[in-house]
């Protein structure tokens, strides 16, 4: 089921999304039900589920900190993996607005996981800062290595003879680089000399920093196999990447 569905399966989906992603980090029921309220209130009626948005406005309204806010993000985008029988379902009675006024009937609908009514009692101490689930990756890390891999392997089918050739080229794009460009250029150098591996992408600042080591990319692609090549190869590489489910929450053509 489609996150950004407007009929009322898709409202529900989105309903079940906000309600794991509030209940994993707060432990504070009143909490979870005043923050979902809020996103019935002021976001249940948009047509696309932003998840940055919401996430804002629930990380300024309870303190987070750039971490917290991250966690709390990649939650909302992790439940958009998830088959909508396996989220779990939203009492009855917090269902409100001008859409349906109760979920839509559901087969043996599953139940609120036990840790969840686990944290039902709030804590002694401050909330500990919540702790990503592991193996979850952000989107746009997604889309942007199966946009990079068939352009980063034609650069090394074309350099694999000659790896200092592909080195001095990396090398030559940093020439007048400064600041974060540079910051850039070197997170470039240190992945080429992983030859481009998936695993060895380092972590970035933003999803904006995509964009630049993708134009980067282009560039090196240019330089070994000639620009009509590279133009073709960049626009089946977007083509390809618009498949993936994460393509609707970080579209290729943020890389163009």
């Amino acid at each position: 089921m489609a996150a950004n569905d407007s009929g009322s399966m898709g409202l529900n989906y989105r309903r079940r999304v906000i309600y794991q992603a509030l209940n994993e980090t707060f432990h504070d029921p009143q909490q979870v039900r005043r923050y979902f309220d809020l996103w019935q209130r002021d976001h249940g009626h948009e047509a696309h589920f932003v998840v940055t948005r919401f996430a804002a406005v629930v990380a300024a309204a309870a303190g987070f900190t750039g971490e917290q806010k991250s966690v709390f993000q990649r939650r909302l985008f992790h439940g958009l993996t998830q088959s909508y029988e396996s989220l779990p379902r939203v009492p009855d009675a917090w269902l409100a607005g001008p859409g349906p006024t109760g979920e839509a009937p559901a087969v043996a609908a599953p139940a609120m996981p036990a840790q969840t009514s686990a944290h039902r009692s709030p804590p002694p101490a401050p909330e500990p800062e919540p702790v990503l689930a592991a193996g979850f990756e952000a989107p746009e890390r997604v889309v942007f290595k199966a946009f990079a891999k068939p352009i980063a392997a034609a650069i090394l089918a074309k350099t694999d003879r000659h790896r200092d050739v592909l080195a001095q080229a990396v090398d030559d794009l940093g020439a007048a680089a400064s600041g974060r460009d540079r910051d850039l250029h070197l997170a470039l150098r240190q992945w080429s000399r992983a030859r481009f591996a998936e695993d060895a992408l380092p972590p970035l600042q933003a999803p904006e920093d995509l964009r630049h080591l993708a134009h980067q990319l282009y560039l090196l692609a240019v330089d070994f196999i000639g620009p009509m090549q590279a133009d073709r190869l960049l626009a089946q590489a977007a083509t390809d990447a618009e498949r993936l489910p994460e393509a609707s929450l970080f579209s290729p053509q943020r890389l163009l």
